[in-house]
């Protein structure tokens, strides 16, 4: 295309905005009345949407341990345990953590965790007669165990999982940070406040668990090996002071039967010797554990009443209002431009 063409082409478009624009001119009380219609449209729907609240949590949930129990650690590596005092793997770190909040796993969890210790009533019942009231009523509440549930329960149980799972959102201000925030929306105080609450518990303490199971499984092993040695220990002491007992003053001539208490001797020393290395292992694995247990602080927390959010009158009335002014527009230009077709090939 020429530039004389490309000319001709921008000009034929600019007379046709021209013209569409005087066009509109000459039917401005259509756009007045679009106008009008969008302004009370939007003064109507404003005052029939509900105001939400928003709770919201700062908190602390980092695996980065370094430097904590570091005496200890010192201890473990001059005893030749360093391996056991070391944790390379760090999987549930930054991104991962919010990823995790949103597991529909956890998400039930929550819902089925307790609002209230007296009546042990569940978020989950508590979200149904507070927001779901006719099918509370009819379905009535709803036990801990989801397996247990009918058919309709289960498609209600899922959608409040759902529901949940978009009413909240969990991130950093800033990525240098180890500071993450949930926070919580719902038109219901209540619900928005135990939302972020119990996702937040049920989170950070599967997150706890799950990066502490090694560890926290080795010192159960360890402690009961432990209590079994001293159990033992403590029998082979006891049976070794009773034969001391029964061969007392005996002729140095018949050292035969002091045979069982010799033996006796032996086996206490070498369980006595067994108990020691269990019980060093011991505390090298609390050690550990307390090594490989994340640092978990709430920083900041709601209050109840939480304030409601209302939606600002003035910003939906205008944005309704040059929408209804954008689509009258549109519509009379298309009248316009489809009277223009008609009479063209008549």
């Amino acid at each position: 295309m020429t530039e004389v063409e490309k000319k001709d082409v921008a000009k034929f478009w600019q007379n046709i905005a021209i013209e569409a624009f005087v066009y509109l001119l000459k039917k401005w009380y259509f756009l007045v009345l679009a106008l009008g219609i969008g302004a009370g449209y939007g003064y109507y729907k404003v005052h029939k949407v509900q105001p939400t609240y928003t709770a919201s949590y700062t908190f602390v949930l980092s695996t980065d341990q370094t430097g904590r129990g570091n005496g200890l650690a010192g201890l473990a590596s001059q005893l030749g345990f360093d391996g056991l005092t070391s944790s390379p793997d760090n999987i549930f770190s930054g991104d991962n953590i919010i990823e995790l909040f949103k597991s529909r796993k956890l998400i039930g969890a929550a819902l089925l965790s307790e609002v209230d210790t007296v009546s042990h009533e569940t978020l989950l019942n508590y979200m149904l007669q507070r927001q779901f009231a006719k099918m509370y009523k009819k379905l009535g509440p709803f036990n801990k165990n989801p397996a247990s549930y009918d058919t309709t329960r289960t498609r209600v149980y899922r959608m409040l999982i759902s529901r949940v799972g978009a009413s909240f959102q969990v991130f950093k201000k800033d990525k240098k940070l180890i500071f993450y925030i949930i926070s919580a929306t719902n038109t219901d105080p209540g619900v928005a406040y135990y939302v972020a609450k119990n996702v937040l518990s049920e989170t950070s303490q599967y997150f706890i668990d799950t990066r502490t199971k090694v560890s926290a499984n080795s010192v159960q092993l360890l402690k009961h090996e432990a209590d079994s040695l001293g159990g033992v220990l403590s029998s082979t002491f006891s049976s070794t002071a009773a034969m001391n007992d029964r061969t007392y003053n005996l002729n140095p001539s018949r050292t035969v039967q002091r045979s069982s208490s010799i033996f006796n001797q032996a086996k206490a020393t070498a369980f006595a010797g067994a108990y020691t290395e269990v019980m060093r292992n011991l505390e090298i694995a609390k050690i550990n554990l307390q090594k490989e247990t994340p640092l978990y602080r709430i920083i900041d927390e709601p209050e109840l009443p939480l304030y409601a959010v209302a939606p600002s009158k003035f910003k939906q009335v205008i944005y309704l209002s040059l929408i209804a002014l954008v689509l009258m527009g549109a519509a009379l230009i298309s009248i316009r431009f489809y009277k223009d077709i008609l009479s063209y090939f008549k």
